[in-house]
């Protein structure tokens, strides 16, 4: 994770979608020593969020042994597969998105992509306006600091979903 810029996603940026349901990612977002492989996936609060592709790999090594033997890990995998699409950035730096999910989520033609440091976070601009307006820093930096000191900082990079360690 360390090929682009700063190694964190920070940011908010809206965009508009072009007719082909692509969108630019800013450049320091970008992996600038080759390509740049993100895990688009189902996100809470009528989102979506980018994973990087080593990250979501380590994610899913790290469940694959446990599902062997685990059918509610097996389904929440099956699931997780069904409604994950992989993006790759094109060399002008745009994503091709998923029409279906981008509509789940009440986007049409403008997008808010948001930096959350380990992923980014995508939704139609006004449901971001209206979500960050309710949630206080105050409560943000307490649900930080609680899912840190109970789960790890894996639990908060996968909102509460913490494979355990062996």
């Amino acid at each position: 994770m360390e090929d682009f810029a700063s190694g964190l996603y920070v940011g908010s940026y809206t965009h508009t979608l072009d007719s082909q349901c692509r969108v630019s990612l800013p450049s320091e977002w970008r992996n600038r020593a080759g390509e740049t492989s993100l895990m688009l996936l189902p996100a809470s609060g009528d989102a979506l969020q980018l994973q990087p592709m080593e990250i979501f790999t380590e994610f899913v090594s790290k469940l694959k042994n446990k599902a062997v033997a685990n059918p509610k890990i097996q389904m929440a995998l099956s699931f997780l597969g069904a409604n994950a699409r992989i993006c790759r950035c094109d060399k002008q730096g745009r994503i091709s998105l998923d029409r279906a999910m981008l509509d789940r989520i009440g986007v049409e033609n403008q997008l808010r992509l948001i930096g959350a440091f380990s992923h980014i976070r995508l939704c139609a601009p006004d449901k971001w306006d209206s979500a960050s307006g309710s949630f206080p820093l105050e409560e943000c930096m307490s649900e930080l600091q609680q899912a840190s000191d109970e789960a790890g900082a894996l639990a908060a990079l996968f909102g509460g979903i913490a494979p355990q360690s062996k």
